[in-house]
């Protein structure tokens, strides 16, 4: 589905004068002034991110108190537990400290992920009393807690201590643990860091690991190992690429395509991919086959297939979660269907938000088709499943659009409410549904809009699309939140070919200044039959690597007859998970 727009925004213009002292191309060095790098110090300053840049892990508000607790813990033998949440940035979580501490020779922590449908979101009650019963005295949270202020004091009143991970923002009152590390606390000089949940737990593993090799302590993990998980969880959880989160990325991804994970690499192989892994792979591709056990199963098999060692048991675990991921798809697209539906029958337009409630979709998918619709219509959308008048809702932002902060605005409405962003979870009266999308439409109306149009970095030729420019586009990698894929724009490409595919899914063949051009598979309205023959294009250039060969595509972002208003592509079209 392609909505028609008003105009091309181009945000800068190709200039050959810029940054002389830089051996870059022209287009290189002109997309780096329009992403605010003005001098030569700050292009290669992104441009090299290095472990050597991260912050000192010591300096995170609370590290000593959690270091000084968990080793304490350790060298007396407590019984470690662990609460996660169901998603891949807390099954990342889990996996990063159960590993560090089965490998400096500490017992395996007892495991607690909730189940998506029966538990909900967050910290409760029954998986705190599940793990006291187990032996417990130490628990620590990952990626949750910091909005559990009942639960954190029911543990304490079982005798527990709770040290709190999460990066998520923090209600009016934090809970009463024994030490809370988030970057989102405002005397905390993280502040600023948009770390997810794995990459709070990476820098509290560090910290301890520092402090084991100040006592002397021998063999400790190389850390460095387990960074492929951090980038997994930092991609899958749509935080910002930028700072700290762009080097753990980076620096994962060459972990992630040279260590073999044997658990992910089995996840690679069913899923199809036969060559290097890239940060899209992850978010299209990994991130929904490891987030599909907790949307339909138990997230307990997602976290098997990371911790283990046997390769049998690695390829059982991938295919069954495969599997899993086709059966979402099969729930994802009923409830898209049904949403877009109810969409077209209210008969209004869409506004600055889209709202969009029904009766007992699976809570497991909502949040996937919030994303989808939300890159169909180009703004936050929200969907809520309701059962017997209460709703439980997800929704997705888009760039430059801080949903929470949007929500939190409006939440007398919520019975709950929580997340980031561009992510958040709430639940909310079927009697309120209405009063919250008008207040919620009202907040965003307020901000700086653009409606109808699409952005583009640069206007650029054919022939600027060289090698060297490939190369030089992924020095920029890995994509995401806070560093976006660069979009370029070619007037007047002229439509070779269109070969049609299901779900309305079209791959196209475009011509200019005698070269072709093959685009990834993407979805516009009536698959490619009726393009004009010359098109105006907004595309990234996508170079893949197949059995020793490399492949120029293009990634298509919005299209137009040429000299018209160009029809933006949904994103993530151009890849099948």
């Amino acid at each position: 589905m392609v909505c028609m727009s008003q105009e091309w925004i181009i945000k800068g213009r190709v200039d050959p004068q810029i940054l002389p002292d830089l051996k870059f191309s022209p287009v290189f060095k002109s997309l780096m002034q329009v992403r605010g790098l003005t001098t030569s110090d700050d292009v290669m300053n992104f441009l090299s991110p290095n472990l050597g840049q991260l912050k000192d892990p010591w300096n995170m508000k609370n590290m000593q108190r959690a270091c000084e607790r968990i080793l304490r813990a350790i060298e007396t033998g407590e019984k470690i537990g662990i609460f996660t949440d169901y998603d891949v940035d807390g099954v990342c979580s889990a996996v990063l400290i159960q590993r560090f501490l089965l490998n400096i020779g500490s017992s395996a922590p007892e495991i607690f992920i909730p189940d998506r449908v029966n538990d909900g979101y967050g910290l409760n009650i029954r998986g705190i009393e599940e793990l006291k019963k187990k032996g417990v005295s130490l628990l620590i949270t990952a990626d949750c807690g910091i909005t559990a202020v009942r639960e954190v004091e029911h543990a304490r009143s079982l005798g527990m201590e709770v040290i709190v991970t999460d990066h998520h923002v923090m209600g009016d009152t934090l809970p009463d643990a024994y030490c809370i590390l988030n970057p989102k606390q405002s005397d905390c000089p993280f502040f600023g860091e948009d770390l997810c949940g794995a990459g709070v737990v990476f820098h509290l593993i560090v910290a301890l690991r520092t402090q084991l090799r100040k006592q002397g302590v021998q063999n400790l993990p190389n850390l460095k190992d387990e960074l492929d998980l951090v980038a997994m969880a930092t991609i899958a959880d749509a935080v910002s690429l930028s700072g700290v989160n762009r080097i753990l990325v980076k620096e994962g991804l060459n972990i992630l395509n040279s260590s073999g994970r044997i658990g992910l690499a089995a996840l690679a192989r069913v899923s199809g991919i036969r060559r290097e892994l890239m940060s899209r792979d992850i978010g299209y591709i990994l991130g929904p086959r490891i987030n599909a056990a907790g949307r339909l199963s138990d997230a307990r098999k997602a976290f098997d297939l990371l911790i283990t060692e046997d390769q049998e048991r690695a390829q059982s675990l991938a295919f069954e979660l495969n599997e899993l991921n086709r059966c979402r798809q099969k729930e994802e697209q009923q409830v898209l269907e049904e949403a877009l539906c109810l969409l077209e029958k209210s008969g209004s337009s869409l506004g600055n938000v889209i709202v969009v409630a029904g009766t007992n979709w699976h809570t497991g998918v909502i949040g996937i088709v919030a994303s989808r619709l939300a890159s169909l219509f180009s703004r936050p959308a929200i969907v809520i499943s309701l059962l017997d008048g209460a709703g439980i809702g997800s929704g997705r932002s888009v760039p430059g659009v801080d949903l929470h902060a949007a929500v939190s605005k409006v939440s007398e409405h919520l019975n709950d409410f929580g997340g980031h962003k561009m992510a958040i979870g709430l639940s909310i009266d079927d009697s309120k549904i209405l009063s919250f999308a008008n207040a919620l439409d009202e907040v965003l109306h307020r901000r700086d809009r653009h409606p109808g149009s699409f952005e583009v970095d640069l206007k650029i030729s054919p022939l600027d699309i060289t090698p060297v420019f490939l190369d030089e586009l992924e020095m920029l990698a890995p994509f995401g939140e806070g560093n976006p894929e660069p979009v370029f724009m070619i007037p007047s490409m002229e439509v070779v070919s269109a070969k049609n595919f299901a779900r309305g899914q079209c791959k196209l063949v475009l011509k200019h200044s005698d070269r072709v051009f093959h685009t990834l598979r993407c979805t516009l309205d009536n698959g490619g039959q009726k393009l004009s023959r010359f098109v105006d294009v907004a595309f990234t250039p996508v170079k893949m690597r197949t059995n020793g060969y490399q492949y120029l595509y293009l990634a298509l972002k919005a299209i137009s007859p040429a000299g018209h208003s160009p029809a933006p592509v949904p994103a993530g079209s151009g890849y099948n998970p």
